[in-house]
C-alpha cells in the first residue's frame, strides 16, 4: 500500500460523498500511521486563524497531526495566508485534508493547495439518474459485493435520491443478506414494510391492470409496515405514475427509450421504460377512464391526507378501506 498524501483536496458539495472522502482519507492516513490524532477547523469562521496555526505548529514530543480543514471558499485573506505558509513549509508531522465546494469563492487558494501537490477528490453534485445508479454500484462494489442492475434500479426507485439513506440502504442489505449477487427480490423484501416502498409497489400493479395484486399488496403493507401512512404514500406514487404513463402517450410510438427518459426525467433504465410503455398500451384504449381516475385520485389525495369535511379526518381503518376501493376499481377493466 502506498504511502499517503501529505495533502488531499476534496472538492464539491455533494455532502454525503464529501463526508465518505475525508473518512476514507484519515482512515488512510490511520492506516499508515495508527497513533495520529486529528484536529478539525472551519476556515470561515473567526477564529480559523489562530486554531489552524496551533494544530500545525510544531510539538515537543512531535505528535503526528491530521488537520482536516473545511470551508476553504469561505476563507479570509488571513487564513489563505496561514494555508499558503503551511503549503510552502509543510511540518513532517502534520497530514493536511482540504475542502473546497467547488463554487466561486477561494479560487487563488484553491489554485495554491493544488499548486503544492494535493491528491484530488471530487465529490460533485451527482445527478439523478445514470450518475445516481452508478454510485449505487460503486457502494456495493466498495463493499465487496455484487448487486443486480434491477436491484439497483429498484432500490434507487424506492429510496429516492437521497444519498445518505441510499449508502444506509446498502449497507442494510450487504449486512442481513448473504446472497450474492443481491437480487431484486431481495430488495423488495427487505423494505417490504416500509409505506413508500409499499406505495411504489401498489401503484406498479394498479396500473398495471392487476387489482388482486393490488389490493393483496395493501394488506400486505398495512399488516406488516406502518399501516397508517400507507394511504397517503401509496396515492402519491398512484398520482406520480399515472402522470408518466400519460406523457409517454403523448410522446407516440416513434419516440426512442432515450428520449421518453430524458422528456420524463426518469433514469433511463430500458426495463423502466419498457415498463411505463407497457402500461400506456393496457389503458391508451381506455383514456376516458385513465381521465376519470385522476378526479378519483385527487379525491382520495384528500381522504388520505384528512376527511372529507375539516376537522372530521379517518381513522386508519377507514383510509385502508378507501384505498382497498380505490386500487380495485382503478386498476380493474
Amino acid at each position: 500500500m502506498s504511502d499517503p498524501a501529505r495533502i488531499t483536496l476534496v472538492r464539491g458539495g455533494e455532502q454525503a460523498l464529501v463526508d465518505r472522502a475525508i473518512a476514507s482519507t484519515v482512515a488512510g492516513i490511520r492506516h499508515s500511521c495508527p497513533d495520529v490524532d486529528r484536529e478539525s477547523v472551519d476556515a470561515s469562521t473567526d477564529d480559523a486563524v489562530h486554531e489552524f496555526r496551533n494544530m500545525c505548529a510544531p510539538t515537543l514530543f512531535g505528535s503526528d497531526m491530521i488537520v482536516v480543514v473545511t470551508g476553504l471558499q469561505s476563507a479570509e485573506d488571513a487564513f489563505a495566508d496561514a494555508l499558503t505558509e503551511v503549503l510552502a513549509d509543510q511540518p513532517e508531522n502534520v497530514w493536511l485534508v482540504l475542502h473546497h465546494d467547488a463554487t466561486a469563492g477561494g479560487k487563488k487558494l484553491l489554485e495554491a493547495v493544488r499548486a503544492a501537490g494535493a491528491s484530488e477528490v471530487e465529490c460533485l453534485a451527482v445527478k439523478k439518474g445514470k450518475a445516481a445508479i452508478e454510485v449505487i454500484s460503486q457502494e456495493f462494489a466498495r463493499r465487496k459485493r455484487r448487486a443486480t442492475s434491477d436491484a439497483i434500479n429498484v432500490l434507487y426507485e424506492s429510496v429516492g435520491h437521497d444519498l445518505p439513506m441510499l449508502f444506509a440502504a446498502v449497507g442494510q442489505l450487504v449486512a442481513d443478506i448473504d446472497d450474492d449477487p443481491i437480487t431484486e427480490v431481495h430488495v423488495h423484501a427487505y423494505f417490504a414494510g416500509v409505506a413508500d416502498v409499499a406505495g411504489w409497489q401498489i401503484a406498479d400493479h394498479v396500473w398495471n391492470r392487476r387489482p388482486a395484486q393490488a389490493l393483496e399488496s395493501v394488506r400486505h403493507a398495512a399488516a406488516t409496515g406502518n399501516a397508517s401512512g400507507v394511504g397517503v404514500m401509496s396515492v402519491l406514487a398512484m398520482m406520480s405514475a399515472v402522470r408518466n404513463i400519460i406523457r409517454v402517450g403523448g410522446l407516440g410510438p416513434g419516440a426512442s427509450d432515450a428520449d421518453v427518459a430524458r422528456e420524463l426525467g426518469i433514469p433511463p433504465w430500458k426495463d423502466k421504460v419498457s415498463s411505463l410503455r407497457q402500461q400506456w398500451s393496457r389503458w391508451s384504449g381506455d383514456q376516458r377512464r385513465l381521465a376519470a381516475s385522476l378526479v378519483e385520485l385527487a379525491d382520495a389525495e384528500a381522504l388520505m391526507k384528512g376527511g372529507l369535511e375539516p376537522g372530521q379526518a379517518l381513522d386508519v381503518e377507514q383510509k385502508l378501506f378507501e384505498l382497498e376501493k380505490l386500487v380495485v376499481s382503478t386498476g380493474g377493466r
